[in-house]
């Protein structure tokens, strides 16, 4: 592909109909000028065109439809946080560590108002999810998916729709992010949630916030567990503070 000044020509077409929509205040439904029109505009082929066509259409921005044309869509930060985070992790272990430090400080930032927007029936509903996590690791099976919405309901009620939708992004890159050394410390995860929960039914913010920095502390595993019978007898176990 061609380049200006170091840049591919389909970016900066790309951004030259960005702006032609912006100039325009083009609205979700509204079509962009014919393929024809725009070549003539911006003085570039059919196929540089095409690239950036279809480079917005990844991002969610338009969508082509053979014989109406290219329709502006809903600007949706899921879409672009999705597919930017996939595409940067990719296989790189370091971009991925580097986003899950992301997730830890953005989780830590607002434990205090997650604690302080949670609802009586948001705490019943993260004991079902914890309850559930114990099952699977009974059976031995690793449970990313219920860790998930364990972290997501605790952040639920926080007024940030952006920071909701960054880290669900995250969570989804984790999936499959080094599972075995994460089996590895089954144990240690489900006390650490448990004390997580036990925080919030108490309505113990200090405690919720030692147990949550406790499970963000990388490497440093505390109350080891022998067993789940073990881990169940703490429900009779004070909370500090």
């Amino acid at each position: 592909m061609a380049k200006k000044n170091g840049e591919k020509l389909y970016s900066r077409v790309f951004r030259q109909v960005r702006a032609y929509i912006l100039q325009n205040n083009l609205q979700p439904g509204d079509l962009l000028p014919t393929e024809q029109a725009l070549v003539e505009m911006l003085g570039v082929s059919r196929n540089v065109l095409r690239e950036a066509i279809k480079s917005m259409e990844l991002l969610g921005m338009v969508s082509a439809q053979p014989g109406r044309g290219t329709t502006l869509k809903a600007f949706s930060l899921d879409f672009v946080f999705q597919n930017v985070i996939f595409a940067a992790a990719g296989e790189e272990d370091n971009a991925v560590a580097e986003m899950l430090e992301i997730r830890k400080r953005l989780e830590l930032g607002y434990m205090r108002q997650a604690f302080a927007t949670l609802q009586p029936q948001d705490i019943a509903h993260i004991r079902s999810i914890m309850e559930q996590i114990k099952k699977q690791w009974e059976n031995h099976n690793f449970f990313h998916a219920d860790d998930r919405d364990f972290h997501m309901a605790i952040f639920s009620r926080v007024n940030n729709q952006t920071l909701l939708t960054l880290m669900d992004a995250i969570w989804n890159v984790d999936a499959n992010f080094k599972t075995d050394e994460k089996l590895k410390y089954l144990d240690d995860t489900i006390i650490k949630h448990e004390n997580i929960v036990r925080a919030l039914e108490a309505n113990n913010e200090e405690a919720f916030e030692a147990a949550m920095m406790a499970h963000f502390a990388s490497g440093k595993y505390y109350n080891r567990a022998a067993s789940f019978e073990e881990i169940k007898g703490w429900k009779q176990t004070p909370l500090p503070g």
